[in-house]
This record gives structure tokens, C-alpha cells and sequence, in this order.
């Protein structure tokens, strides 16, 4: 199976779709940064839940390369929440989880969510062993909306996760820990940028008070992250990060080492110790 083509100038195909601003700037303070951020992950969610349903309708009929599309857009629906995905304990690893640590990897039934889906799309399993994965899926992704509202992103908590969304980014997606057979990590990178970006709007004029014209560097970096991720693309498709040209892998991982360089210097200037 092949990755599915993605367009880079087609966002509702190859990135998280970006939300309506609600306000004239950015949040004045840290509670109004977490209450906009909420906003936001419930925006998210709901995108979520509908790629979901597609996928499940595509797993039905049997429709496997708009399965995998499906596929993708929910996991980068699910990466775009970004800074909160911490705070949903067992649901969130429920969702999102990887078989790496599980005793039987793949084949262990505690093995659910987004990422038992794709390795099995990857690996040729049909409706009747997926369907029964996406309709939990499809309860846990309801269960978080109904406790979403009582699960809250700590405030000194979103500093501290602006940095760690590419950390991860790093951790799981650029080094194949987490892949089970796409082969899409630098489609996940790409929203993971957009992610970070979204934080860094929500925190843009307290960071700007506390360091000026630091969110203005920021933007670039993270601006030349996702160009480096997006000249990737081959054709308006993504390209298996292993085997992406090594000049092209090598100015990935420089953006992503400048902006991870930068980004550690934030939490540092919310903290009050």
C-alpha cells in the first residue's frame, strides 16, 4: 500500500483545518490563553469525530486508499490538539496509543485507537477485524468530549507544552517509534508544526511582554520548519521519511533542532521560582 497523496494546498486534505479567529488578538491573559485553548481542542475533537465516521465508512465498503486518507486527516486532526493531549490520561492513550512496550506488540488486544487502525490498514486487515477498533474509537472520542469540559490544561502547563509538542515530534514521528506501517511521520510532523503554532498564537502577547519580539522569531522558525517539511512532498504526496533524500532529511531535522532550541527558552521566562 502507498501513502496517500497529499496536497500541500489543500489543507482539509493534507492539514489540520486552521480555525476562525474569535477575538481581535491574543489572549491578555494566561486564564483567557487556557480558556481559548479549550475552545480550540473542542473545535478539534469534533473534527476529529467526523474524520472517524469517514474512516469507518470507508472500512466498510471496502474503500481502502480513501480509508487511509480518512485515516490520515483524523491522526492529524488528533496531533493538532497539541498542548493538551497530556491531560487526557487514560482516554487520550486510549485514542493515540503505540504498541511499542506492549507485551505482542500489535497482536496485544490492550492495542486500540488511531494507530492499531493504521497498522491495520497497512497491513491488509479488512472490516471485519477494524470495524470493531473504530467503534471504540469512536466511543472513547465521545467519552473525552463529555469530560472535556472538566479536564483542564494547568496554565503553567502551556509554556512548558509549547516546547514539548515537537518534542515529540522528534521522539515519535521522526525517528519511526511510532509508525505502524504508513510511513507518514512527515505528514504528523506538519501538523504537529501547526499545533505549535496555535500554543504560541494563545501565548503570543504574554511572551512578547516577557521577551520582545521572541514570538516574532519564533514564527520564523517554525515557518521554516514547515517549509522544510512540505519540500518533502513528491507530486502532492508525502514521502516515507526514511525515504526522503538525505539533504532533504538533513534540512528537517536542522528547522526542527533551531525552532526545539528556541522553544526550550519559554517555559523558563513563565516561571516564577
Amino acid at each position: 500500500m502507498t501513502a496517500p497523496a497529499v496536497s500541500p494546498a489543500r489543507p482539509a486534505q493534507g492539514a489540520p483545518t486552521q480555525p476562525q479567529p474569535t477575538q481581535a488578538g491574543p489572549p491578555a491573559t494566561m486564564d483567557d490563553a487556557v480558556a481559548a485553548y479549550h475552545e480550540y481542542v473542542a473545535e478539534r475533537l469534533t473534527e476529529l469525530r467526523q474524520h472517524v465516521l469517514a474512516l469507518r465508512a470507508n472500512v466498510g465498503n471496502g474503500d481502502v486508499d480513501s480509508a487511509m486518507q480518512a485515516w490520515l486527516d483524523a491522526q492529524q486532526a488528533w496531533q493538532s490538539v497539541g498542548a493538551a493531549y497530556g491531560s487526557f490520561g487514560d482516554l487520550g492513550s486510549a485514542i493515540a496509543p503505540g504498541s511499542r512496550g506492549l507485551e505482542g506488540g500489535a497482536a496485544n488486544p490492550d492495542f486500540t485507537g488511531l494507530r492499531r487502525i493504521e497498522y491495520g490498514l497497512w497491513h491488509g486487515q479488512g472490516a471485519g477485524e477494524l470495524i470493531p477498533v473504530i467503534d471504540k474509537l469512536l466511543a472513547d472520542v465521545d467519552a473525552l468530549e463529555a469530560k472535556l469540559p472538566e479536564t483542564a490544561v494547568a496554565p503553567s502547563d502551556m509554556p512548558l507544552r509549547l516546547h514539548e509538542i515537537l518534542e515529540d515530534t522528534q521522539r515519535d514521528h521522526l525517528s519511526g517509534r511510532g509508525d505502524q506501517g504508513s510511513g507518514l511521520a512527515l505528514a504528523l510532523a506538519r501538523a504537529d508544526v501547526d499545533a505549535t503554532q496555535e500554543v504560541l498564537d494563545m501565548l503570543r502577547g504574554l511572551l512578547d511582554t516577557l521577551k520582545s519580539g521572541f514570538p516574532a522569531r519564533l514564527d520564523g522558525e517554525l515557518a521554516a520548519l514547515a517549509a522544510a517539511i512540505d519540500a518533502t512532498q513528491k507530486d502532492g504526496a508525502w514521502t516515507d521519511y526514511a525515504k526522503v533524500a538525505l539533504a532533504e532529511r538533513q534540512a528537517v531535522n536542522a528547522a526542527l533542532g533551531r525552532a526545539l532550541e528556541s522553544l526550550s527558552l519559554v517555559p523558563p521566562l513563565f516561571s516564577t521560582d
